[in-house]
């Protein structure tokens, strides 16, 4: 990628790669895009692959859109590879202009180039300020495949040698007034040492003074050079030029159109003619598209390449000729479709609808509406779907409702959707079902599918689950197979969502028939190619894995998602976000932040913004409240009251932010205007997070009152897998809120947020739980059991990097006259010299000791310190032989006498002695 501003050399640099290259067999294909390309399918491309673009692809087994497009893409990658011995260089100069289809073929090259044998080269000017380009610019800088070249400006030593080049008379006066009017810009500089010296400082302005030396007619030619993805050739200059050879004699003498060996002739600078095309008159740009026009439509040849049409569609659509323009743009879609180039399929069919009711004769042509339905299919199709929706909104307004409006309005319903708008995607779904024709199984099988999707949104589980259940016996009836799978999408979701409230045994059921549907879906979805409903399938079977706790599995199911929509996808699709979300949020619950955070991704926009939350929890924990506060900023747009689920996920972030921040009033505010919003629907069962941080802020603002109505409004969250440890869990802030905090119900908690393995909320009620203990100063024991509780907390925020856990416990420590690194030592008296010698004991081992004499069981050492019970045992049986002992009750009291564990059998459980099972009853919760 050779990227900088208009003049800065791309070109140059690239010509003289090229030239002096030597010859050893290597091919050269040349490519370039124009202002006027954008919507002419593979216009960058069409020169340098032009036999490939015009071999077609075969309709037979094409499966969907999507598949074609991957097809098509993949023919031309064989094409590129297919080449002499010596490899193949492509170069698309002005990528910046290119169409998306030839975008889309860059991207999958980026990503698929062979280990040899192919070069790719693209020139990118700089200046290009359209935001999707951007986009699409930064995700190809991420490649490790792509080299960034940014030709910078020259400096004034470097800007001299070039003028000396140019001028060997040119004073050292007239170098620097020189360089300080062109700032460094090569191709500026080479304009103002060659013209008069009052040329403004400028490029466009310096190019402009060049055209207006010329005649107009000469300025025509030039602005003619800006309407094309290519150099004209001479037919095409003479239509413009109106057979008058001399003009086009007139303007290569002048130094502003080049013509190449080949007869094909260019401007200057593309700069030039974009400036000559600026500076014409509305009825003159329309001439010059009439005549050419005429010329292209004359002279095109079958088969004709998707660009070759685009272009007559283009001068004609320019050119101001409505009739010309509809047949045109109609025949330039379909022949986009044909090659899968699915947004500038949708371009055309958006220009046709938009001109079609002003067409004199269009009785032979489709209707506004069903063009628009089309080209709303293509543009959904290629990921423009605000694009889409615009298409289908002009198309639809102001039409008396009819079973004509069914397909356009189910498909600006999904758009719906899939922008955040559930409440118009709602409206669409239920006018839709209302215009379905009696005894049409098939539309209104497809109806109820959308209907039911759009449910999810709200989280009507039920309402989706029946409705999905009756498009399904629908879909089978009439062999919809794309049907039957989004049924059964809507179903596993549903079925997911309902086993939460169940008793256990019936949970399991529901929730392995549950995740039968979406695996049937999944493999519906890859049958049909369709990467919308590949990724909802993923969406729903991540979701599952996650509320079964099966970490594999879900890493599994979005790799599989993954995969498959790398086939059929440039980019990434949308719901990816909320696969990783669930991979994140189990990785931070697990203790894994690290990995967590290796899904953070460096896009400033994303489109659904919930993978920032799940970060965000992660920054939070850590105490990067600046860091966690733009992730939310990026969030805030789920902060919406008619989807309650991503309702719920930003603000459990939002109050953990703000009570982090010490503002525990808004935290508390805000769980309860969340939990308002959403009591009583089923999203109320994944509440948890919200209820417990918002318990918290209760707690801190001594606001007895509104804890209670928190519990009340979340009691649907105390569920599932986690119901003992939240409610453990309430207990014990209850106990807190009530003034006495009751460190045996926080030591409760502790132990069932362990037996789930989730070390940061153990940890944070194990620090409660020692403030607990000393607030119980009296209690013979209870400082020396908040000393240990104190320690295996602080253990436990150092590993998983939480700061702001380890500040709390530090100070926690330090009022109350702790010093941690002793804790464990604390036994009245100091270590006599046996303590000196550690039997070798590595500094794991001291650890897992220390828990030992504490009277922990190997599945509890585990746990503390993130191992499994048998890799405790192995450490315990290593102790044991360390310190040549045969129980455990002797370990302890070594360990006592090494200053590792406290001596006072009434401040802890008495050891197990465990002498003839030195592993410690392993097996036992």
């Amino acid at each position: 990628m050779v990227r900088g501003e208009a003049g800065i050399g791309k070109t140059a640099l690239v010509e003289s790669v090229l030239e002096g290259r030597p010859d050893d067999g290597l091919r050269v294909l040349r490519g370039a895009c124009a202002p006027m390309a954008g919507a002419a399918a593979y216009s960058g491309l069409d020169i340098a692959l032009g036999a490939a673009l015009s071999a077609g692809v075969g309709l037979g087994d094409i499966l969907s859109p999507a598949a074609g497009r991957a097809r098509a893409l993949e023919s031309l990658r064989q094409g590129l590879e297919d080449g002499p011995p010596g490899g193949t260089v492509l170069l698309v100069e002005d990528a910046h202009w290119a169409d998306w289809s030839t975008l889309d073929f860059l991207a999958y090259l980026t990503r698929n180039l062979p280990v040899r044998g192919l070069l790719v080269i693209l020139t990118w000017r700089d200046e290009v300020t359209d935001a999707d380009r951007e986009a699409w610019l930064a995700e190809q800088l991420r490649s490790p495949r792509l080299t960034d070249v940014q030709l910078r400006r020259l400096t004034a030593a470097e800007t001299a040698l070039q003028v000396r080049n140019l001028r060997s008379d040119a004073t050292l006066e007239e170098v620097e007034r020189i360089h300080q009017r062109s700032a460094g810009n090569p191709y500026l500089t080479a304009e103002l040492a060659t013209l008069e010296p009052a040329v403004p400082a400028s490029l466009r302005r310096v190019l402009l003074s060049r055209l207006q030396l010329q005649s107009p007619a000469v300025r025509t030619l030039v602005a003619a050079a800006a309407t094309l993805a290519r150099p004209l050739t001479d037919g095409e200059l003479l239509a413009v030029a109106g057979g008058e050879v001399d003009l086009i004699r007139r303007g290569c003498e002048a130094g502003i159109l080049v013509r190449d060996p080949n007869g094909r002739t260019t401007a200057r600078h593309p700069v030039l003619a974009e400036v000559a095309y600026e500076s014409l008159l509305r009825p003159e740009r329309q001439q010059i598209h009439a005549r050419l026009a005429r010329h292209l439509k004359a002279h095109l040849r079958a088969p004709a390449s998707p660009s070759a049409v685009a272009e007559v569609a283009e001068q004609y659509h320019r050119a101001g000729d409505p009739t010309a323009t509809l047949r045109w743009s109609i025949s330039a879609a379909r022949a986009a479709e044909a090659r899968f180039a699915l947004a500038e399929a949708g371009h055309w069919y958006a220009i046709a609808a938009a001109v079609v009711e002003a067409t004199a004769d269009s009785s032979d042509m489709p209707s506004k509406l069903e063009l628009a339905q089309s080209a709303a299919t293509n543009l959904g199709s290629a990921g423009q779907r605000t694009a889409a929706l615009t298409v289908l909104d002009e198309a639809l307004a102001g039409r008396d409702d009819t079973a004509e409006l069914v397909p356009a309005l189910l498909n600006r319903s999904w758009l719906r959707m899939h922008a955040g708008d559930s409440d118009a995607a709602l409206r669409d779904a239920e006018r839709a079902r209302c215009l379905v024709p009696p005894g049409d199984e098939l539309l209104l099988g497809r109806t109820l599918a959308n209907h039911a999707l759009v449910l999810l949104e709200y989280a009507r589980y039920i309402e989706a689950a029946e409705l999905a259940t009756a498009a399904l016996e629908l879909a089978l009836r009439s062999a919809d197979t794309r049907t039957v799978g989004q049924a059964k999408i809507a179903l596993g979701i549903a079925k997911e969502a309902r086993s939460w409230g169940e008793d256990p045994h019936q949970a399991a059921e529901t929730s392995a028939a549950g995740i039968e549907d979406l695996r049937a879906a999944m493999s519906i979805a890859r049958q049909v190619a369709e990467p919308d409903d590949i990724a909802l399938a993923g969406v729903g079977l991540s979701s599952a894995y996650l509320a079964r706790y099966q970490l594999d599995e879900l890493l599994e199911a979005v790799r599989l998602t993954q995969r498959e929509l790398r086939r059929y996808m440039s980019g990434r699709h949308w719901l990816e976000d909320m696969m990783e979300y669930c991979v994140v949020i189990r990785l931070y619950e697990l203790g894994r932040w690290d990995e967590a955070l290796s899904f953070e991704r460096s896009s400033a926009t994303p489109e659904l913004p919930i993978l920032e939350q799940a970060i965000a929890r992660i920054r939070i924990a850590r105490g990067e409240l600046r860091w966690a506060g733009q992730l939310q900023h990026l969030a805030s747009v789920a902060d919406r009251d008619d989807q309650p689920m991503f309702k719920l996920n930003y603000a459990e972030v939002q109050c953990e932010l703000c009570l982090r921040l010490g503002r525990a009033d808004q935290a508390l505010a805000l769980a309860i205007a969340a939990a308002e919003v959403v009591h009583g629907t089923e999203t109320e069962n994944d509440g948890e997070v919200l209820l417990l941080v918002g318990l918290e802020a209760a707690v801190a603002e001594h606001a007895p009152e509104a804890f209670e109505r928190l519990v009340d409004l979340l009691r649907g969250a105390v569920g599932g897998v986690t119901a003992n440890a939240v409610d453990a869990t309430i207990e014990a802030e209850r106990s807190r809120i009530g003034g006495a905090s009751d460190p045996e119900r926080w030591l409760t908690a502790a132990r069932e947020w362990s037996a789930l393995g989730h070390p940061y909320p153990e940890a944070r009620a194990r620090l409660r739980a020692a403030e607990a203990f000393l607030a119980q100063a009296r209690v013979a024991g209870s400082r020396a059991r908040a000393a240990s509780e104190l320690e295996t907390a602080r253990f436990t925020a150092e590993s998983l990097g939480a700061a702001p856990l380890r500040e709390q416990i530090d100070e926690l420590a330090k009022l109350a006259r702790i010093h941690l690194s002793d804790a464990v030592t604390m036994h009245g008296g100091k270590p006599d010299a046996a303590a000196n010698d550690d039997y070798g004991l590595t500094d794991r081992e001291r650890a897992v000791l220390a828990l030992l004499a504490d009277g922990k069981t190997n599945r509890e050492i585990g746990a503390a310190l993130y191992m499994s019970p048998k890799t405790a045992s192995v450490h315990v049986t290593h102790i044991l032989a360390k310190l040549s002992v045969r129980s455990r009750v002797q370990a302890a009291a070594i360990a006592v006498r090494l200053g590792i564990a406290r001596s006072s059998t009434n401040d802890r459980d008495q050891p197990r002695d465990e002498a003839s099972d030195p592993h410690g009853s392993a097996g036992r919760p």
